[in-house]
């Protein structure tokens, strides 16, 4: 079972580092006009950098967190408290960087739907790790029932 796990949380920590790096240095096509930042002001530019760092601080703060969860299950504490709390930071972590993508891509792009439609892959992993959190609530509360 630990052998499982440790395959499937590796998978999922290089499918986030592959995602990350097509991101951010796949080749951009040279149909994108390049963006002119001297038309926002001096507040919609400020903001704009601060939700790009809160953005930077939630990848940092998911990979911690994701780290952390792979560590646990290393030392085979699976169905604990912590991991329950390190997934479901994770998960809001991941739901607060597709938000913060999106409002980034409306504000520079001024296209809703595709900036919705660039970051629906953030918003199913963050999905995806709350439901793994509350799977792992459920079987933490089978083993504490069995116990």
């Amino acid at each position: 079972m630990k052998k499982y796990m440790n395959v499937l949380c590796v998978l999922i920590l290089a499918l986030m580092l592959v995602d990350l790096v097509v991101s951010l240095f796949a080749p951009v096509k040279r149909t994108v006009p390049d963006y002119d930042f001297s038309s926002y002001s001096l507040p919609a530019l400020t903001g704009l950098l601060a939700v790009v760092l809160v953005a930077l601080g939630s990848v940092a703060m998911a990979f911690v967190y994701f780290i952390r969860f792979i560590l646990n299950v290393n030392r085979n504490q699976v169905f604990t408290v912590t991991n329950i709390s390190l997934l479901r930071k994770y998960g809001a972590c991941a739901l607060l960087l597709g938000v913060c993508l999106v409002i980034i891509c409306v504000v520079v792009e001024h296209d809703f739907g595709r900036s919705v439609s660039g970051t629906v892959d953030v918003f199913v992993e963050g999905l995806f790790a709350l439901l793994m959190g509350e799977v792992f609530g459920i079987g933490l509360k089978l083993k504490q029932k069995n116990a």
